[in-house]
């Protein structure tokens, strides 16, 4: 029997890792997030099908992973602020196009810089739904061992196609320095009920308040869970210079 259990472990691992490969991160499993918890979070949607996060940083910015806009086309993009229940078209949800995308030379092929700026088309209402997370400042770092939280509506895998979760479910992550490059923060999940995998992207790393990630990719060499994200305070002056200056 343990050796029946076994052989199921290593076929499971062999079945969703890649040794040494990376691709996108999101959230998966968790626990449910209370309403109103996250109120920074949000839902970055395509034609009403969300395909990556974001957090409000200030009443016109979302800040997200570059990686999401890689290939797409923003005009038929929207982005949902104080949602909670994807299947519900809440009262507390207010939806902008966006005006302007501003990137700081992201680079695909190495999972450099990947962090943008989306500009909404029109100042949020703040409310106990719909409020901003705080920033790090400039070059600020996070000690390893500081536990963290990444919150989003994750995915699930169907034989036909990925569907988020309906409710914004939460992980406890401790932040490693395994593997970890000097512009990312990495982090390793600390319940083996909860998991960040391939699909949703741009979710903030929250440490003792301060955004301090941005979901970039997942790294999963055999038998071990690490997770990449863009080291905000790295960009925090090209940040504040864009909210400052926003693009006409």
């Amino acid at each position: 029997m343990a050796a029946l259990r076994f052989l199921a472990l290593l076929a499971s691992l062999l079945a969703t890792s890649r040794v040494g490969s990376a691709t996108l991160a999101d959230i998966v499993g968790g626990r449910r997030a209370r309403p109103q918890e996250f109120p920074f979070l949000a839902s970055i949607q395509k034609q009403g099908r969300p395909f990556c996060e974001g957090a409000l940083v200030h009443r016109r910015f979302v800040l997200t992973a570059a990686s999401c806009f890689r290939g797409k086309n923003s005009r038929s993009t929207s982005v949902v602020l104080g949602a909670y229940d994807l299947r519900q078209q809440e009262q507390s949800r207010q939806t902008f196009s966006i005006k302007s995308i501003s990137q700081n030379g992201y680079n695909p092929q190495q999972n450099l810089n990947d962090v943008l700026l989306l500009q909404l088309d029109r100042e949020a209402s703040l409310s106990p739904s719909v409020a901003l997370v705080q920033l790090p400042q400039q070059n600020a770092t996070v000690e390893a061992g500081t536990n963290c939280q990444v919150a989003g509506w994750g995915s699930q895998r169907s034989r036909r196609r990925r569907r988020f979760y309906r409710f914004p479910r939460v992980l406890n992550v401790t932040v490693t320095s395994n593997q970890c490059l000097p512009k990312d923060v990495c982090i390793g999940v600390l319940t083996s009920q909860g998991r960040i995998s391939q699909g949703d992207r741009g979710a903030a790393l929250v440490c003792n308040g301060l955004a301090q990630g941005v979901a970039s990719f997942l790294r999963r060499p055999l038998g071990r869970r690490s997770s990449f994200f863009t080291r905000v305070a790295l960009f925090r002056n090209w940040i504040d210079s864009i909210i400052n200056n926003p693009p006409a």
